[in-house]
């Protein structure tokens, strides 16, 4: 999933289970790995790129993927929606974060070591269903699960 669909359903979780900061992040680490359990299309992003070859345009993915989930995140706490606290910046940083965790393998471009057990760790959330969608389907099912994770907060 993209970062912005992490983001907000770290929220979500943490607006309904944590009591503390330190909580929130938590669930939402872990809401990541569950959330990209679902089948959701960007899967294959990564096979197109080869991020062992060419791991600056998957980092600008990245960025472009962080610019827009701050941008929802503004519109989220602006609107009031979610009210702007440390509770919800750690469920959302959480949620982010271990996309992030990868950055090293793909910089390093090995899948060696403790980065890249990760990495595939990381992976491994993506295939646990088996079941892969195109990336127009994918981004549909994204915008709708971002949708309705919106609706759920308010």
């Amino acid at each position: 999933m993209f970062l912005t669909v992490h983001a907000v359903a770290g929220e979500l979780i943490a607006q309904s289970a944590a009591a503390s900061v330190s909580e929130a992040f938590v669930l939402g680490f872990l809401s990541h790995f569950v959330v990209d359990s679902l089948p959701h299309g960007d899967e294959g992003i990564g096979d197109a790129i080869r991020p062992d070859r060419n791991p600056r345009l998957l980092i600008l993915i990245g960025l472009v993927d962080l610019f827009l989930a701050g941008i929802v995140q503004v519109i989220l706490f602006a609107g009031g929606i979610l009210p702007f606290t440390p509770l919800f910046l750690a469920a959302a940083f959480g949620a982010m974060l271990p996309d992030a965790m990868q950055l090293p393998s793909i910089i390093l471009r090995s899948n060696n070591g403790l980065f890249g057990l990760y990495r595939r760790a990381h992976e491994s959330a993506h295939n646990l269903i088996g079941v892969r969608l195109g990336l127009p389907l994918g981004l549909m099912f994204q915008v709708l699960t971002l949708l309705l994770l919106i609706d759920a907060l308010r």
